[in-house]
Formats: C-alpha cells, sequence, structure tokens
C-alpha cells in the first residue's frame, strides 16, 4: 500500500512537500561540502607538514562546491517553475 493512496493529497501539496524536502537538504550539502574540503585540507597539512596552506585551499574548494550545489538546485527550479507556468 502507497502513502499516497492512504491519504489523498492534491498533486500541488504533494509537490510542495518533495521540494521542500529537497530544499531542507541545500543547507546541509553546503555545510557538509566545506567541512569535508577543511577536513582533507588539515589532513593533508598534517600529512605533508605544509602549515594552514592546504587547508585553506581545500575550504576554499568545499566552499565553491557548497555553492554550486546550490546553484545547481537553484537553476532547477527556476526550470520547474518556469515550466509551470508555461502549463
Amino acid at each position: 500500500m502507497n502513502i499516497y493512496t492512504m491519504w489523498s493529497m492534491k498533486e500541488d501539496t504533494r509537490k510542495y512537500l518533495r521540494e521542500l524536502a529537497t530544499a531542507s537538504t541545500i543547507g546541509f550539502q553546503v555545510v557538509f561540502a566545506i567541512f569535508i574540503g577543511l577536513f582533507i585540507g588539515v589532513w593533508l597539512d598534517k600529512m605533508f607538514d605544509t602549515g594552514h596552506k592546504l587547508s585553506l585551499v581545500f575550504l576554499l574548494l568545499g566552499v565553491a562546491a557548497g555553492f554550486l550545489n546550490y546553484y545547481r538546485y537553484a537553476r532547477q527550479q527556476q526550470k520547474e517553475d518556469s515550466r509551470d507556468s508555461k502549463n
């Protein structure tokens, strides 16, 4: 038995809840990308004894990766919104 057959939900409500769940994960993706980059940088700094140089480089890469994920999500939402407004 599907959860959607148990409680009949309007298609708009279902779509809204799906978008809300996806949007809530974007913040986590940005934060995790930053911390993963920082962790890798700190680990490499310890391995190669480079001070904090690699930590800074990988922190910036993590920030860039996190915001790239956010940008991709925003573009996807714009495409879906423009597609919905045409219908």
